[in-house]
């Protein structure tokens, strides 16, 4: 018998002798409360609090009756069989104790809306501060992953960083851009090259040119000063733009042998696995060749239930540096693709309206020259002349 088992149980029992009076008498005087007391022809049932059973008992051995518990209630019994069997307390208390354990690590990451690139990009940057599944994380960790998160990321205007009970909850607005005009610089502007003017498009200041109109390399287009009837200067910041219809020509040359990294066909996985803080990784032979990487990021379930862990998947392709030799005609190709990258730099907005090329082998490399006949803007802050 285990008293303190028996503390909060309430239990019925029976008293048999002779003169059981005297058992009753002597319990009150203990100050043993009894109730639910019924004779019977040899003796009595009470019922009484499970905590007075040793003094009970002691009294029933020293009078000479039989005491005998029939009935008993209460939370006792199954803790009596808890005792029993250890085991079962101390899985309970190992299981709360993990449970509080295992929810310092990422067990998922709950990435709202975002799309897979976004989600991909997002990744990316959690594993640059060493946030993923199956790493243990802690308010520090977090809040240093979401200020860097915030200040490398172009996509989102806000985010924050949840982290709840093993699960990451990634909350965020995308981010929006307002362009503000900027105020009119007090500075002319003159042609950036010669042509004939197609459209005058002045925002602000003071235009001296018209359709139609030829001019020369850093001429005035548009000026920021003007006289007024009194003779009084009106400045006005100059901004706009000036389309020009303009002849120019663009050289580019293109070797017909050159050195390239080449993709061979070949690829090699690099696989991590990150489990509860730890990583395992694979070695591999061909470590420090070059190649173009692809990584994927495969959290782990159990069924539906996730675990703390995820695998790295990393794919290089590998490259080797080879010799191409280009033919005349591809040479040529390339080298008139150069000269139209050449014109684009140089005028984003240009329409072309003819070209005429000229090609010729030079050694080992073949000499390309276009000559454009485009409409652009020519409007430029700089004097050219």
């Amino acid at each position: 018998m285990k008293p303190n088992v028996w503390m909060a149980d309430r239990i019925s029992f029976r008293v048999q002798g002779k003169n059981v009076q005297r058992f009753l008498n002597t319990s009150v005087e203990q100050g043993i409360r009894l109730d639910h007391l019924r004779w019977e022809t040899d003796g009595f049932t009470a019922r009484g609090a499970g905590r007075d059973i040793s003094k009970l008992k002691d009294l029933a051995q020293k009078g000479n009756w039989t005491f005998s518990v029939f009935q008993r209630k209460g939370p006792g019994i199954p803790l009596e069989r808890l005792l029993d069997h250890p085991g079962i307390l101390l899985g309970g208390v190992l299981f709360f104790l993990l449970l509080g354990l295992m929810s310092r690590f990422i067990w998922t990451i709950d990435f709202g809306s975002m799309d897979v690139e976004t989600q991909n990009r997002m990744r990316s940057l959690l594993y640059d501060c060493q946030i993923y599944e199956g790493a243990w994380v802690d308010d520090s960790k977090l809040k240093t992953a979401q200020d860097t998160v915030s200040q490398q990321s172009d996509v989102f205007g806000w985010i924050t960083l949840n982290f709840t009970d093993g699960c990451l909850f990634i909350e965020n607005t995308d981010a929006e851009y307002q362009n503000i005009k900027q105020e009119a610089p007090m500075q002319p502007l003159y042609a950036k090259e010669s042509g004939e003017i197609v459209a005058v498009e002045p925002e602000s200041g003071f235009s001296l040119a018209v359709p139609g109109q030829s001019v020369e390399k850093g001429q005035l287009l548009v000026d920021v000063v003007r006289l007024d009837r009194d003779g009084n200067e009106i400045r006005q910041g100059a901004s706009g733009r000036i389309v020009g219809r303009v002849e120019k020509s663009y050289t580019a040359s293109q070797p017909l042998r050159v050195q390239q990294l080449i993709l061979t066909g070949a690829s090699e996985i690099k696989q991590q696995l990150f489990c509860l803080g730890r990583v395992w990784s694979q070695q591999h032979e061909n470590q420090g060749e070059q190649g173009l990487s692809q990584v994927e990021w495969l959290p782990l379930h159990l069924g539906r239930l996730n675990l703390p862990a995820m695998i790295r998947c990393e794919t290089i392709w590998l490259q080797q540096e080879q010799t191409i030799v280009y033919s005349q005609e591809q040479a040529q190709a390339l080298a008139f693709r150069n000269c139209r990258q050449q014109l684009y730099a140089e005028y984003p907005d240009a329409v072309i309206e003819s070209e005429q090329r000229v090609a010729t082998v030079e050694g080992e490399q073949a000499v390309c020259t276009v000559t454009y006949r485009f409409c652009a803007n020519i409007a430029s802050y700089e004097d050219w002349k």
